[in-house]
């Protein structure tokens, strides 16, 4: 018997959490007595060192260290190749880290870990949601549920201090960003609006620090810094100086290459100048999600950061000048996700041990209500056109779990075959939005075109797909199905890497 826990699965950094016997969420310090671990792998004589040591040598191995898998997620074309052993895909990666996270978590608990939530960014498509639940079916976890990273956030504000009214989650991490509307009252968090960009974080803040060393560097001596090692070395450099302007108005910055040593100093000035466009894009991302949900700033009570990112002093001044409010900064940005993650799996539960259930102060029990973040819908013939357009059955932001339904109809006599073309995106034209798989049934032939076939979209409380095809002339069900998805692993894929994965020793 086990206790369900939360993982916060991120691009730089992880954490887990669970819930204490007084129905409150903590972290569960990894073994090295920290309370997140960097998600960074090293692979090395058939071993996999994750975490903190992995980080420390990636100047040093550059070829065998891997990080920021998680903005790869959903992309079937990537994969790492370390000087030895098979590649991974980023599933197989991300197991690897899950792995680690899942045996340091059971160390300190005294049981094993099995049932599992899984936090994901609010913008997460359905090919990133189901290879992060893949990732965790490699690495012999059961995952209850994945949730989106704003929403936990603000469930641990709710169960630790208490939340009522409408609320804007900044979620600025080391990869991705989120930004979430959301209105809590007495236990009941529903999600009203989000918004995002995937490729978008410290990572990006950290490239524009390791681009200026560069421009500076060769200004001074005239020498280019090229190569992987150098590279690796540098972004230690940018990330150092960027957590020192956290704090400080300047940071030194030493580099050695080109047989010349050189120290830099990059101002808190120049670091927000070289950023400036980074941070309008977030700033552009809020501003759409309140006029989206036809609110104003006005009407927001409380604005939380989260992720580590937020940390940097212009993202507290430049909402606090948009939103006419200083943010609340009193939960912990590294931490809050995880918390949230494992308040979710308390509630959910997972067939383990009792887990005392969490409750929001005033005993008030916690419901949650989330949304799908992008538009659902097929592929079919605009009558007026002729042409392929896209028709959006389960608009974004729509409240999951959710079934929607619309009918169309066959485009010639004694049509035998119906193939479903499935879409994630708003737009009706196809070249803006993403195809996510299809499917190709039987059709009973009728008459006569325009026979009338009904699709219904169902998506399930982790934002996963389901579909159901009816042929309403003869009131014929044609299938029921899930989307057999492209970017996505299939199961003969999923039992073998869980195989390998089961041999492979990781620290």
């Amino acid at each position: 018997m086990s206790r369900p826990v939360g993982i916060d699965l991120g691009t730089t950094y992880c954490a887990v959490a669970t819930i204490n016997i007084a129905g409150q969420p903590e972290i569960v310090r990894n073994s090295d007595g920290q309370s997140i671990t960097p998600s960074v792998v090293l692979f090395d004589n058939g071993e996999a060192i994750v975490g903190q040591q992995a980080k420390l040598q990636r100047a040093a191995f550059p070829d065998d260290v891997v990080e920021f898998v998680k903005r790869q997620m959903g992309n079937d074309a990537w994969h790492f190749y370390p000087t030895a052993g098979d590649p991974y895909t980023p599933e197989g990666i991300s197991a690897v880290i899950l792995k680690r996270l899942a045996s340091d978590a059971s160390q300190v608990l005294g049981e094993p870990v099995r049932d599992v939530v899984i936090t994901v960014p609010a913008y997460f498509d359905d090919a990133q949601r189901k290879a992060t639940k893949d990732a965790g079916e490699i690495a012999g976890l059961n995952v209850i549920s994945v949730i989106n990273e704003p929403t936990a956030a603000a469930l641990s504000f709710g169960v630790e201090r208490g939340l009522n009214g409408t609320i804007l989650v900044y979620d600025l991490g080391g990869g991705t960003f989120d930004v979430t509307l959301l209105k809590a009252r007495n236990g009941d968090f529903g999600i009203v609006r989000t918004d995002g960009d995937r490729n978008l974080g410290g990572f990006d803040f950290d490239n524009a620090v390791i681009q200026w060393i560069k421009a500076e560097f060769a200004a001074r001596t005239g020498e280019i810094i090229e190569g992987d090692v150098l590279e690796a070395q540098l972004r230690d450099r940018a990330e150092q100086a960027k957590h020192r302007l956290s704090t400080s108005d300047q940071a030194p910055v030493f580099v050695s290459a080109a047989g010349r040593n050189e120290k830099l100093v990059l101002t808190r000035e120049k670091f927000e100048e070289i950023t400036e466009s980074l941070l309008a894009r977030t700033q552009m991302l809020v501003e759409d999600v309140v006029e989206g949900a036809e609110l104003t700033f006005r009407d927001i009570d409380k604005v939380l950061l989260v992720g580590g990112s937020t940390r940097m002093p212009m993202v507290t001044r430049m909402l606090t000048e948009a939103t006419g409010q200083a943010p609340d900064q009193s939960i912990h940005p590294d931490e809050a996700v995880a918390k949230g993650a494992a308040i979710v799996a308390a509630l959910r539960g997972g067939g383990g041990a009792p887990t005392p259930t969490p409750v929001v102060p005033g005993g008030h029990p916690i419901e949650v209500s989330d949304v799908v973040s992008h538009g659902l819908g097929v592929i079919v013939l605009d009558g007026a056109t002729g042409l392929e357009i896209n028709a959006v059955i389960i608009p974004a932001n729509s409240k999951i779990p959710c079934q929607r339904a619309d009918v169309f109809f066959t485009v010639v006599p004694n049509q035998t075959e119906l193939k479903v073309r499935v879409t994630e995106g708003d737009e009706t034209d196809l070249k803006y939005v993403k195809k996510l798989g299809d499917s190709l049934l039987k059709l009973q032939p009728h008459p006569k075109e325009g026979s009338p076939i009904q699709v219904i979209f169902s998506c399930d409380i982790d934002g996963i797909l389901h579909i159901e095809v009816v042929d309403l002339a003869d009131d014929k069900p044609l299938g029921e199905f899930e989307i057999d998805r492209a970017k996505n692993l299939d199961r003969k894929e999923i039992d073998r890497m869980r195989d390998a994965l089961s041999g492979l020793e990781v620290q």
